[in-house]
């Protein structure tokens, strides 16, 4: 109805005086056993909600940002030329290496470690 998604532990908000007040306002909470402070990132989707600590939401923003860009770029190859998607998922074992199937395709790409943070030895995540 209000065009953005809504995320909560039951179905309905607790109700009353003690639950409706704000009692404090840019102080630390814990919201489900997690801590969230002022300034920190709340992302959600329908797989779940994570809290980014904003000393580090910017350098998560941009990895997150560029393994998405190479995800499309996946599934365009993968549309083209069908075969075993593992050959191109180095995500769980890490950075990408630049010899490897999927360092090969970005480089038709134009995407490189001189101008990507995914690839080994391109940046200190």
């Amino acid at each position: 109805k209000y065009g953005f998604p809504c995320f909560s532990y039951s179905t309905t908000a607790r109700q009353g005086p003690a639950f409706m007040q704000p009692w404090r306002c840019n102080d630390v909470v814990s919201v489900g056993g997690t801590v969230v402070r002022p300034g920190d990132a709340i992302v959600g989707d329908q797989d779940g909600v994570v809290v980014v600590p904003a000393k580090v939401a910017e350098k998560v923003y941009s990895i997150a940002h560029g393994r998405e860009e190479i995800e499309e770029i996946i599934k365009a190859e993968l549309t083209l030329n069908p075969g075993p998607p593992g050959v191109y998922y180095p995500f769980m074992s890490g950075k990408i290496k630049v010899d490897s199937p999927l360092g090969r395709l970005l480089a038709t790409k134009g995407i490189s470690p001189e101008n990507s943070n995914q690839f080994e030895g391109s940046a200190d995540w």
